[in-house]
């Protein structure tokens, strides 16, 4: 039986929906549509009130197809406003992701009273098609809340996920999973892109990554297969379908009351993208979607494939530390600023035949802002990372893949990590994930040499190589710097040399780590 959380009737409210569907189209028509937040604020309040007022479920499918198209172009302007947002988010940015949110929820809602409604009809059976598209529309609907709230970095509404199994399963018993209507997908593909997206892990992705996520499932989804039981030789995972819980790597085979997404012609189609990427195809050639970028798409399907193979095994146990913090700076020119609080310039005494460096930062480095470290409980530790949590008072903007500078105590050196996954429990409470990459990280001047002397010196981190598990000394370079064998001088008191760019271990929104090779010293 299908029951969804629905809100309740408000008679208050009843004269001020309009249900005329010519007089919604001409106001939808009219919408302000160049203020974004102004148009999804106004849809937001019409969607409330028609969620809360009692409607014939063929009008309310009507109208909602009047909507749906409208919502679609403000939900895409909100998140270009919040494509560049960390956490914690800054009061507008806040804003816009509560206004993303609430937006899809009551989008979702119109749906689940239009379904239940087709679910429970007594004395006319209503039309499988009618059936399929609203749960498939109602799975959409549900996915997209999902994205929204990823985007956001919050965690998704209690009972989201109880209600997409739920109606996986009322379309299953229909025999509705494979029925297309109206350009919908049909509610078995639905169902597996909200079940992929879930098992990428966003909070371990940035925007950008999460965004092709979804370009790529909108066109190759339907390469994975729900099935009852494991294939034989094929990769996949299982996925529990009762409870309010998203699915996770934790769970590896069949357990009762759960089914198999084979997923292995979906991650040779991945294994296959990235290669061809990698070897110069372009992903207009390959047949990516629209805006999915090269770059980004290489690293991301080599991530997605290792995701949805049957999930990545943590390589060291964690442990819980008593009453445990850590110091911490984000960002790479705050690390800079932090070694080097005078951001003194590179000498300007220098031998016959380098350059001098000093002018050039004095006045691009003029009255710096100092490095301001925020304190951050640890909640576990391993050999490879932490996870932090902390109320931070400051907007710090953080964003998976920031370099970040962390020390245990005032006696310690600072060490370097990066960002790897981040959660907001509400509006205050931020948890971080980070890997460790350096015990050790010292300040330096990088000038890169593009055929001519006169750019500007940037600053960048030098990260001692590690003897134990040969490993090379290291450059942490700002992300628009790098380019494969470019030369550069670099000036790391006492020394100053020049080196040729080597391999990029590392590459993250925010930064690139590569290997390097010394020409002159």
């Amino acid at each position: 039986m299908l029951i969804l959380n629905l809100p309740s009737t408000d008679p208050v409210i009843k004269n001020t929906v309009e249900t005329r569907p010519r007089a919604v189209a001409d106001w939808l028509d009219n919408l302000p549509f160049a203020s974004p937040m102004h148009v999804a604020q106004q849809l937001l309040m019409a969607l409330y009130a028609l969620n809360r007022h009692t409607l014939d479920d063929d009008d309310r499918f009507a109208l909602l197809a009047l909507y749906r198209p409208v919502v679609a172009r403000a939900v895409a302007s909100l998140e270009d406003l919040i494509a560049e947002a960390g956490v914690p988010p800054h009061a507008q940015q806040r804003q816009i992701g509560t206004l993303l949110r609430e937006l899809q929820i009551e989008h979702g809602i119109g749906y689940k009273h239009v379904l239940q409604a087709l679910a429970t009809r007594r004395m006319v059976r209503p039309s499988a098609k009618r059936t399929a598209e609203a749960a498939a529309r109602l799975l959409r609907a549900l996915y997209d809340i999902q994205i929204a709230c990823h985007l956001t970095h919050v965690p998704p509404p209690a009972g989201l996920w109880r209600e997409i199994h739920q109606v996986h399963a009322f379309a299953g018993a229909s025999n509705l999973t494979q029925l297309a209507v109206n350009e919908a997908p049909t509610p078995g593909l639905a169902y597996c892109q909200a079940v992929l997206v879930a098992r990428a892990d966003p909070p371990h992705m940035s925007h950008a990554e999460l965004v092709h996520t979804r370009l790529y499932l909108e066109k190759f989804a339907s390469l994975a297969t729900l099935t009852t039981t494991p294939v034989n030789g094929h990769q996949g995972f299982g996925l529990r379908v009762d409870g309010d819980t998203a699915p996770s790597p934790i769970m590896a085979g069949p357990a009762p009351n759960s089914l198999w997404l084979d997923t292995d012609a979906l991650c040779r189609h991945l294994q296959d993208t990235s290669l061809r990427l990698r070897t110069g195809d372009t992903p207009r050639q390959i047949g990516l979607p629209a805006g999915m970028e090269s770059e980004i798409s290489q690293s991301l399907c080599a991530y997605l494939q290792k995701q949805w193979c049957g999930g990545p095994q943590r390589a060291f146990r964690r442990h819980t530390p008593a009453d445990s913090s850590v110091r911490m700076v984000a960002g790479l020119s705050a690390i800079h600023r932090l070694l080097n609080p005078d951001q003194l310039a590179p000498p300007s005494g220098v031998p016959d035949g380098t350059i001098d460096l000093a002018a050039p930062v004095a006045s691009a480095l003029a009255a710096p802002h100092a490095a301001v470290p925020s304190r951050w409980a640890v909640i576990n530790d391993s050999a490879s990372g932490i996870a932090l949590s902390s109320k931070p008072d400051d907007v710090l903007n953080l964003k998976v893949g920031d370099p970040l500078a962390l020390q245990n105590d005032d006696t310690t050196a600072w060490s370097l990590g990066v960002i790897r996954w981040i959660r907001m429990r509400d509006a205050h409470q931020v948890d971080l994930g980070i890997e460790r990459l350096s015990p050790q990280i010292e300040s330096v001047w990088v000038r890169p040499l593009r055929g001519h002397r006169t750019s500007t010196p940037e600053p960048a981190l030098f990260v001692p190589g590690i003897a134990a598990l040969q490993q090379n000394d290291r450059l942490l370079l700002p992300r628009h710097l790098y380019q494969l064998g470019m030369d550069a001088e670099v000036s790391h008191p006492p020394r100053q040399y020049t080196i040729s760019f080597g391999k990029r271990l590392d590459p993250t929104p925010s930064f690139d780590l590569i290997d390097f090779s010394l020409i002159a010293d």
